[in-house]
């Protein structure tokens, strides 16, 4: 199972520009970078409401972020999600505004209250178990809840596993202040440029704003009376889907029946059509693509497997969470041998 949940709140904060807010630009921004001797750290704050969130058994949290046209990135380097320690408001302004500091800034968690009071001699005191900058601006985090995800020569958009920080807070073990993306404090205080990471943001009008992904496994397999598939895919049998219908309502799921049937079936006399007659497909999978860019929205994995009941084989897809006034479209794939065989019949529809 697959659900997307979309972020409520997020923001970039600049230290060249430490009472900007920058909550209604579409572009969230994480990196540093030296202009001359000068140097500006971005780091990025984004918010979702985690109070009815669906999880299943041995279900994991990612947190989805789509690249943005990144610049002067290296080719190897890691970024980190940390649980923000203190409370924050998004803020109306935007990051090329005259100065607007009504929300979140560098300086600011809401355009009023720094982030933190307790600083001697320019070097900030932390509440236990979090930390910051030395100053403690822009931001401060818990230390036991950290993510990371690392890049080697490869695309800028993140999935970064997040399950750990979600467990707290769904426990209550620490408040939901949203997550906090940013370089390690290492990294922002050696003599390297890291470029600038560029993300889109909630106020983007695209269907790539940040999400939170929860999967798990929810497959089951009974096959009842139900006999086996024999052969190949496409050459000994066909697998079909029956029950899909042209257009959905959003804030539903739906269960989609999978058929795999005898290419050519022996002719036989009875009073059941031959074609009708149900088989059983064993590792098969699913995927769900958006129609117009072709991007795999539930990705052939281990949380698409497709299940299997007495009638036929099925799966379930949670369509509450995902962008309307779209056409998406589905795949199912074969796993026989060792051999993966992609099914592409244009099975579409549109989600209003």
């Amino acid at each position: 199972m697959h659900i997307f949940y979309t972020s409520s709140y997020d923001a970039s904060v600049y230290l060249q520009q430490p009472e900007q807010n920058a909550g209604r630009d579409e572009i969230l921004e994480v990196g540093k970078l030296y202009y001359g001797s000068v140097k500006d750290i971005a780091r990025t704050f984004i918010e979702f409401n985690v109070s009815n969130i669906e999880t299943g058994s041995g279900w994991k949290a990612y947190l989805n972020l789509k690249s943005a046209n990144s610049e002067e990135i290296p080719l190897q380097y890691t970024i980190y999600a940390n649980a923000v320690s203190q409370s924050w408001t998004m803020g109306t302004g935007t990051k090329f505004d005259n100065v607007n500091s009504d929300g979140i800034s560098w300086k600011y968690r809401d355009g009023v209250n720094s982030w933190q009071d307790n600083v001697i001699a320019g070097t900030a005191v932390f509440a236990s178990g979090t930390t910051g900058s030395a100053n403690a601006e822009g931001g401060t985090w818990y230390t036991g809840s950290e993510a990371s995800q690392s890049f080697d020569n490869e695309s800028d958009d993140v999935r970064m596993d997040v399950t750990g920080i979600m467990n707290l807070w769904l426990s209550g073990s620490l408040p939901n202040n949203g997550f906090i993306v940013h370089h390690s404090l290492n990294s922002e205080s050696d003599s390297l440029d890291y470029g600038l990471l560029k993300f889109f943001s909630k106020e983007t009008n695209t269907i790539y704003q940040p999400k939170l992904e929860i999967v798990w496994d929810d497959s089951s397999f009974s096959t009842g009376s139900l006999a086996p598939v024999t052969g190949s895919a496409d050459d000994d049998y066909k697998i079909v889907i029956t029950n899909l219908k042209n257009e959905y309502t959003a804030d539903t799921k739906v269960k989609i029946r999978v058929k795999g049937r005898d290419m050519y079936p022996l002719k036989s006399f009875g009073t059941t059509f031959a074609y009708d007659q149900s088989k059983y497909i064993t590792n098969i999978y699913y995927q769900l693509e958006d129609y117009i860019t072709c991007e795999p929205i539930f990705p052939f994995g281990d949380y698409t497997k497709v299940s299997c009941d007495e009638t036929s084989n099925y799966f379930i897809m949670n369509l509450n969470t995902l962008p309307k006034n779209r056409t998406y479209k589905l795949k199912l794939k074969v796993i026989e041998n060792g051999i993966s065989t992609i099914i592409d019949e244009k099975y579409i529809f549109d989600l209003i």
